[in-house]
């Protein structure tokens, strides 16, 4: 299976596009649909309620042909990232890659954030790239970095191999915390979402291993992809 790519109406944070293969699944989440427009790149579906869609000139939301769109009302209980997100899990991936996620509303990158928890807990992997950071979420699992820095070759994330890398719970407790390769390492340890334990470890250029007995880690590496 394929990697499944959400695009989101935030930030993009490199000019550099990379082409998804053709088994990867690209969902336009609302504005995500203009940044793919301008790179040529036609996705697979159109989600969201379309508030931040360039319109044409012809005042219709879309101009593209053949492309399946679902819309939804504003007014609604989960975001279109959450929306997009399901859909993909529908369609059988539980691999991510989440762009333009960031930026703008800091609810809407909180929001997204907390999406990575969501998809972790539904035994998916999937990275939000940021703004020099790529964040990635692990739920009573465990999570390498090879010493060349790769944090997932098949989508082009590589952490900076002297940069930082936090390990805070998203969860109320995480438990069995452990953590080795790093500069700072720990070994069944419990944070909480409350602590600040875990800020600012880092990456020496060893493999490095960071695992979860009990609970939901969030996993902030410094680092850079190619979209």
């Amino acid at each position: 299976m394929g990697i499944c790519y959400l695009y989101g109406a935030g930030t993009y944070y490199s000019d550099n596009t990379e082409v998804p293969a053709d088994k990867d699944y690209v969902i336009a989440v609302d504005g995500g649909y203009n940044f793919l427009k301008k790179h040529n790149i036609v996705p697979d579906l159109i989600i969201g309620d379309f508030d931040s869609i360039e319109k044409g000139n012809d005042g219709n939301i879309l101009s593209a042909a053949d492309i399946p769109i679902i819309s939804f009302p504003p007014e609604k209980d989960y975001t279109d990232m959450y929306l997009a997100a399901e859909e993909g899990i529908r369609a059988g991936y539980t691999d991510f890659a989440i762009y333009g996620g960031c930026g703008g509303r800091i609810d809407h990158t909180m929001s997204n954030i907390s999406l990575l928890a969501h998809l972790a807990s539904m035994n998916c992997r999937a990275f939000l790239i940021a703004d020099g950071y790529i964040i990635t979420a692990v739920k009573d699992s465990s999570f390498s970095l090879s010493a060349e820095g790769m944090l997932n070759p098949a989508l082009n994330l590589k952490a900076k191999k002297n940069g930082y890398i936090s390990v805070l719970s998203h969860s109320d407790i995480s438990e069995g915390v452990t953590i080795s390769g790093l500069k700072y390492e720990a070994d069944d340890i419990t944070l909480t979402n409350t602590m600040v334990l875990g800020t600012s470890n880092e990456f020496c250029g060893r493999d490095a291993f960071i695992s979860v007995s009990r609970g939901t880690l969030l996993i902030l590496c410094e680092g850079g992809a190619v979209l």
